[in-house]
């Protein structure tokens, strides 16, 4: 009889990327009911560090250096809301195309000349950068180093082909999909409905 196949190292990744707020839970391939919560952001205030999600908002100063989330000061004027930029103005649903948010993201972005893709793909190397150094805690360098990624990404029901394929760009400017040496990276996205499901699944099993 054959020996068995030594288990792939694999780390599967999900990225709730959300309008408002964001987070990482993430498990190892050889413990995979063991999901572990991406917390410890980097925090203006003590108290925000270890809560479950995270801000979707940046800030470019006049050098173009960016801070993120919670390590923004709270008397600062953030870009949020820039998740809905993807869209092409005529999906954006009009009760929302007209909102004062919105409309503030959009006059942001004008101020810092840069388009969504852009603004997207930096946050999610924030966050994503973020994850990593967190697992790295978690596991060490090495079993980091060989372990493969699988990265899953929330995106909204109704979105259109077309946003999908800039989140994909997005992803791929922020480094998730940079090349490995254990492996390629493989990248899914998921509807934001089928992932409430699986964690109330997981929430019920």
């Amino acid at each position: 009889m054959e020996a068995k196949e030594p288990l792939d190292d694999l780390i599967i990744l999900g990225i709730d990327f959300g309008t408002t707020y964001s987070g990482i839970a993430w498990a190892y391939s050889r413990g995979p009911e063991e999901i572990e919560l991406v917390t410890s952001w980097d925090s203006e205030l003590n108290h925000c560090s270890d809560v479950e999600k995270a801000p979707t908002q940046l800030l470019y100063d006049d050098n173009k250096n960016t801070s993120w989330s919670y390590s923004i000061p709270a008397d600062k004027d953030a870009l949020k809301w820039f998740k809905l930029l993807l869209l092409d103005k005529d999906d954006v649903p009009a009760d929302i195309s007209i909102s004062s948010q919105l409309l503030q993201a959009q006059h942001l972005l004008n101020g810092i000349k840069k388009d969504p893709v852009d603004v997207i793909a930096c946050f999610l190397r924030k966050i994503w950068n973020h994850a990593i150094d967190s697992i790295r805690r978690r596991i060490g360098t090495e079993l980091l180093q060989k372990s493969r990624f699988h990265v899953v990404i929330t995106l909204p029901v109704i979105w259109p082909p077309y946003a999908q394929q800039r989140m994909k760009q997005a992803a791929t400017a922020s480094g998730i999909l940079d090349a490995r040496s254990c492996g390629e990276t493989k990248l899914r996205f998921i509807s934001e409905p089928e992932a409430a499901a699986l964690a109330t699944i997981k929430d019920l099993s």
